[in-house]
């Protein structure tokens, strides 16, 4: 979907007018440098997809002129958009049987490794699981780029994601991208 799509109704004619052309200027320029030796091949990937477009979306609101908190409501309602879909997708395996076993052991896929997340699984039983992450490629990404202010931005999506669950809820005191010393994920299944 095309960005002047999606906020046609959140700004003035003008910005709407060059917000298409501006992002993919930032975009490719950030893309670009993310292709320094600084980055594995993995993180790269994960930048491209997940974490790259939104910070350009952010830096596009400021070249547009509009204040940081104003650019970052505008890419929080670009992430929720997408943190719906994952939701219902989420939401959807959820009346499979066994879904406890069955997200902890993608869960702990996804977390395997320690090109995108450092974790320490902490509780891993049917009704609990708790996890620990103290390394983050969003946070570091967000750092790379001078964009510390958005990291909370992709966490406070967590909540849509896996809100309005019945068989799982989630509870975290702190993140890494909000000036928590962790991640202190604790997932509860009923």
């Amino acid at each position: 979907m095309k960005l002047s799509v999606f906020y046609k109704d959140k700004m003035d004619a003008q910005r709407l007018a060059l917000i298409d052309k501006t992002y993919a200027s930032v975009f490719k320029a950030m893309i670009a440098q993310t292709q320094t030796g600084q980055w594995t091949k993995a993180q790269r990937r994960r930048q491209f997809v997940n974490i790259v477009p939104i910070l350009a979306l952010y830096k596009t609101f400021l070249q547009l002129g509009f204040s940081s908190d104003k650019a970052q409501d505008f890419a929080r309602q670009w992430i929720t958009r997408r943190a719906k879909k994952m939701n219902a997708v989420l939401r959807f395996f959820s009346l499979f049987p066994n879904f406890s076993k069955t997200f902890r052991t993608f869960f702990r896929k996804a977390m395997s490794g320690t090109e995108i997340w450092i974790s320490d699984f902490l509780t891993d039983t049917d009704s609990e699981l708790k996890v620990n992450i103290t390394k983050c490629l969003w946070k570091d990404t967000c750092d790379f780029f001078g964009c510390s202010e958005v990291c909370g931005v992709f966490c406070s999506a967590d909540w849509t994601v896996f809100g309005n669950m019945k068989k799982l809820q989630l509870f975290r005191t702190e993140t890494l991208g909000t000036a928590g010393s962790k991640c202190d994920f604790i997932f509860k299944f009923n």
